[in-house]
């Protein structure tokens, strides 16, 4: 199914509070919400997932389903 995930920082001296760190776009299963990594690496840091939300849309008209997941996560020093 087509899915999204975004990813945001919640907390780094770098970025930001609430900035967009990357987006993906991909065709993934059903599963993969709880295959994301607990450490992203990103830019060369490193970043802890702090919360996940998943929403999923399911348009029966067209058989499409899609998924967005929302990663909130926290750089590591």
């Amino acid at each position: 199914m087509k899915t999204t995930v975004k990813y945001v920082v919640l907390k780094s001296k770098d970025y930001q509070l609430g900035t967009p760190l990357f987006e993906e776009n991909l065709e993934a299963g059903s599963q993969y919400f709880d295959e994301i990594p607990n450490v992203i690496q990103y830019q060369n840091h490193d970043f802890k997932v702090k919360s996940k939300e998943l929403s999923r849309k399911q348009i029966f008209d067209d058989f499409e389903e899609s998924q967005t997941i929302l990663v909130k996560v926290i750089a590591i020093n």
